[in-house]
């Protein structure tokens, strides 16, 4: 072996450790960065704004991008994490501890069970509810134990919110530097660069502000008609129905219709045609209305991927995966996107598109 390729293999050896020593340093603080930077992304329009309003300080502006994206979305999520979290938690705890569903919901199981052994004879009343408080242990279970470790004490939490937000005033400060100093990093040629970046960034905006903000906002209404129609612990079932709002054509009915059978079965008939016309009005013309209006043109992701990515990433990385799912998704795309571009190497394709 020649002395130049020898100290070419100790090199990139060297470079390769040196890198999996930092990869493993930040791997604590990852989860926390990704979101700095897909917040970065989504409301660099609105960071842009600021600019010219401060007449091109780019430290005010910063900071000001920060403050907002704290008082608009990273406050309000969080109180509905806490929320979410402290919910599913007393409900556990009160099946766990009782045997049994709260005594306020207890008694309208009891008649939902009743009513459907009244229909059908061969299944008995107590089997019944045993079936439904088996259901609501393990949902209950798998919610808790991947929320636990993202709210898993108020120090953690504060120190992640303002590690998230120092990231974010530097990523809104030095972007432009971060995203050069990567294409000339990059061996490919800058147009190459520039254009992936763009398509990525076009893809992750498209899913997050357009699906990801819709599903969350028909969550949030469904929510709002459980609590008005009387269904026991509506921010669970509400988070739970913006991530079935993912699913083509079936949507949020996933969770509406079992709310509307639950009032109907335990006698409720008038609350139950209630949430009924909820779901149909304030529900699903929600769809029809933001759709429009946030969906960017670019990207084509099938809604039924979009709710799978959602789930994975909630199962693979907790409450910060309902985001990085489909951002890994929209990645996939964005690059699948360029690869024809890539193959055939051509500028001209790329200045086209």
């Amino acid at each position: 072996m020649n002395t130049e390729k020898a100290q070419m293999i100790f090199f990139f050896g060297l470079v390769l450790g040196v890198v999996l020593f930092n990869f493993f340093m930040f791997l604590p603080y990852l989860s926390m960065l990704f979101l700095a930077l897909i917040f970065t992304i989504i409301f660099n329009p609105l960071h842009e704004k600021i600019v010219s309003l401060t007449g091109g300080r780019e430290t005010l502006a910063s900071a000001f991008s920060t403050v907002s994206v704290l008082l608009f979305i990273i406050g309000p999520v969080s109180l509905l994490g806490f929320l979410l979290f402290g919910e599913a938690t007393n409900l556990y705890n009160a099946i766990a501890n009782q045997g049994t569903i709260t005594a306020g919901v207890s008694s309208q199981v009891n008649s939902v069970a009743v009513r459907i052994h009244s229909i059908v004879p061969n299944l008995s009343v107590e089997s019944l509810e045993s079936g439904i408080d088996t259901y609501l242990r393990q949902g209950l279970a798998w919610i808790i134990s991947h929320m636990s470790t993202f709210f898993g004490g108020i120090a953690k939490i504060l120190f992640n919110l303002f590690l998230m937000l120092l990231a974010l005033f530097y990523f809104f400060r030095d972007g432009k530097k971060f995203v050069s100093s990567l294409v000339d990093l990059s061996p490919l040629k800058d147009s190459f660069d520039r254009h992936i970046i763009k398509k990525i960034s076009l893809a992750i905006t498209s899913v997050i502000k357009g699906h990801m903000v819709i599903g969350l906002v028909q969550g949030m209404v469904t929510g709002i008609g459980f609590a008005l129609f009387g269904i026991p612990s509506p921010i669970l079932w509400g988070t739970i129905a913006g991530i079935a709002s993912l699913a083509p054509t079936v949507g949020t009915s996933i969770v509406l219709i079992p709310g509307v059978l639950f009032l109907a079965l335990s006698g409720n008939t008038l609350p139950a045609i209630g949430l009924l016309a909820w779901g149909i009005f304030a529900v699903g013309l929600i769809d029809n209305i933001l759709g429009p209006l946030l969906i960017q043109r670019g990207v084509n992701i099938h809604s039924f991927l979009i709710m799978l990515s959602v789930l994975g990433g909630l199962a693979l990385l907790g409450p910060v995966g309902f985001i990085a799912g489909p951002v890994a998704l929209a990645l996939l795309f964005a690059l699948l996107d360029i690869y024809p571009s890539f193959v055939n190497n051509t500028e001209e394709e790329i200045k086209e598109n």
